[in-house]
Order: C-alpha cells, then structure tokens, then sequence
C-alpha cells in the first residue's frame, strides 16, 4: 500500500503529493525506520542504473564523467547519446554489434519521428539502456569475461554488481 511520502508545497498550499514506500536500513541491513508497504516486490529498472554503474567503476570502469553520466542513465536516443555510446564501445575496440540490449525506437518523441522520417530502422544502439549496456561490455572486456552472456544473471560480471 503506498501513502503519501512527499509533497511539494508552492507559497503554503500543497501542489501534489508523492505516494510510495520508503524504507532505510542501518548498518546491519535491519530496517531502522520505514513508511508504506516496504515487504512487497518491486520492479526498480533503470533506477538500478547509478548503483550498477558505480558497481563497474569498482570493477575497473574508467569512463570520463559525461560517458560514465551515459552508462548511469537512460537517454532519448539523441545524436549525442548515440556518439557517447560508439565511444563507450569503442573504448575496448567494440561495435554496436556486441550490445545485448532490444532493438528500439529513441525514446524522445521528437527524435522518434525524425528518425522515422529518415527511413532509419530501430537499433540496440539508440535504445534507452545502451550506455548502460555498453559500460557492461567494456567492463567485461577489461575483466576477460564472456561478452555473449553479460546479461545473465550467473557471470562475474552481474554478480559483483549484485
């Protein structure tokens, strides 16, 4: 059950609340205090991105701070996300080909339709999560772990992050 966890407050009248569930631990990991319903199961995609992103730096990423903004984020599919991920892939003498990631459309509505217009198809590499997937793959490499199966829950690679 989700209660109301924040308000924004604009000149004393509330604008709108925020419903959910929050919980904090202490160093144990035994929850310290909480509000809502923090035993049911969640779904958090790409709000894992940041912590698996720092989970790759600590595994030997080293990405300037604009790529490493990529590989924490989902993006809209712009030419500059686009290039950010070539270089993230080129980084370890990859290609889009190595993403393991769907095939997609730019997440932005406006890039979306011009894509469209271009006659250009849907692509790994203009999907949301291909930074994340990239930085996944050049982590990889840099640790000699298998490229075709980062995505499993088994290898290295998604366990250390784990």
């Amino acid at each position: 059950m989700s209660v109301p966890v924040a308000e924004i407050v604009r000149s004393g009248f509330v604008e709108g609340r925020h419903h959910g569930a929050v919980v904090a631990l202490d160093a144990d990991g035994a929850v310290a205090w909480s509000v809502g319903d923090v035993t049911s199961q969640i779904l958090p995609r790409s709000t894992n991105k940041p912590l698996q992103a720092v989970g790759m730096a600590g595994l030997g990423l080293d990405l300037p701070p604009r790529l490493l903004a990529l590989a924490a984020a989902s993006h809209s599919g712009e030419e500059i996300h686009l290039a950010g991920v070539r270089e993230i892939l080129g980084s370890a003498g990859l290609t889009e080909q190595a993403l393991g990631n769907i095939v997609d459309l730019p997440l932005d509505p406006a890039v979306r339709d011009q894509w469209l217009r271009d006659g250009r198809e849907p692509s790994k590499l203009v999907q949301n999560c291909s930074g994340k997937h990239a930085a996944m793959l050049v982590t990889c490499k840099l640790n000699g772990w298998d490229l075709t199966t980062y995505r499993d829950a088994d290898p290295p690679l998604q366990r250390l992050m784990a």
